[in-house]
């Protein structure tokens, strides 16, 4: 049975060469993603095809659950082309003999355009499907925001620079917390952390949500070197104003965490966005993805600044995957 043995140097490399070298790859299903989730316990399973070349993985997560089994979740997986459901459901088969009655479900949430022929296609072949049915619920009715604002950049091929993408009026509002001073720098040093964590827990205690503890960060910044990771650091005439991380992964450039000081930021969240974007232009990636939504919608303050730079329609993904593996705690777990 394919199981990654993570103890066999050479098959981890060749399985991390894969998961970075797939145009289905994502970076929660690098295996460095498991040294930033610590407290989960890794599984990661793949198929081989005739010449004995990895052609499908799914790097899964395991935590407890309160009903004695197991909760396993391939976050953003697996990495296999849907085209090819026969060779999706044979990894999934290898999944489910690799985690031997110890989870009540295997949860994926793939990165797939939601269609209604997709979703019924995925329902007649056994699996429960968590998308538009719990849309009610909002954006964490899910474990990953279905509805994400994505900048093409494919559409803009010769754009060099950042404001290169927008008309002259918006390139006006860009520039202005430029004009105002501010500078934007990047790295990913423990001094880029630290101003980041002060940004981001600033504006937790503001908005009074919880947040994530400085050690997940840094096991972030231990897992993933500065190819890959970046914190963009906005400051004024050396005040510090907003932060932003973003990770570079295959054919995309994820903005996943950021933080603002209290009192006026002089625009700086716009400026972090502009240097983002260029990094990804720098980098000759095709996407740049601005994350979450609750609705596409004014009244929604994360639709609203996101939709200054993307003036796409959200991507709408196919949501949760579930392979359910033990229905009586499936549905003491789970809710429609």
């Amino acid at each position: 049975m394919p199981v990654l043995d993570l103890n066999d140097q050479k098959a981890v490399e060749r399985y991390n060469e894969f998961m970075r070298q797939s145009p289905y790859g994502h970076i929660t299903q690098d295996l460095n993603w498991a040294k930033v989730k610590n407290n989960w316990e890794p599984l990661d399973v793949y198929l081989e095809d005739e010449q004995g070349e990895i052609k499908a993985a799914m790097s899964i997560l395991l935590t407890d659950t309160k009903t004695g089994k197991k909760f396993a979740y391939a976050s953003k997986g697996p990495v296999v082309d849907f085209e090819d459901l026969d060779t999706f459901d044979a990894l999934v088969a290898e999944a489910v003999e690799a985690l031997d009655g110890r989870a009540y479900v295997l949860r994926m949430d793939p990165e797939i355009d939601y269609s209604d022929e997709f979703n019924d296609v995925l329902q007649a072949r056994g699996y429960v499907t968590r998308n538009r049915n719990v849309a009610d619920e909002g954006m964490h009715a899910t474990i990953q925001p279905r509805l994400n604002m994505v900048l093409d950049l494919k559409q803009f091929p010769d754009a060099k620079e950042t404001l290169d993408i927008y008309p002259s009026k918006k390139k006006n509002k860009l520039r202005r917390p430029f004009r105002d001073g501010v500078e934007v720098t990047s790295g990913n040093t423990e001094v880029e952390l630290e101003k980041f964590f002060k940004t981001y827990e600033t504006m937790a205690h503001r908005h009074e949500i919880t947040y994530r503890p400085m050690e997940y960060f840094q096991r972030m910044q231990a897992a993933f070197d500065a190819e890959t990771m970046q914190i963009f650091v906005a400051e004024r005439e050396g005040d510090l104003l907003a932060t932003g991380i973003a990770m570079k992964y295959g054919k995309k450039i994820w903005y996943m965490y950021a933080g603002s000081m209290d009192g006026n930021v002089y625009y700086a969240p716009y400026a972090i966005q502009c240097k983002m974007i260029q990094w990804a232009l720098d980098s000759d990636i095709e996407l740049y993805d601005m994350g979450g939504i609750e609705q596409a919608s004014n009244e929604d303050s994360l639709y609203k600044f996101k939709r200054e730079f993307v003036r796409a329609d959200p991507f709408e993904y196919i949501g949760e995957i579930d392979k359910v593996l033990d229905q009586a705690a499936y549905d003491e777990l789970v809710t429609d």
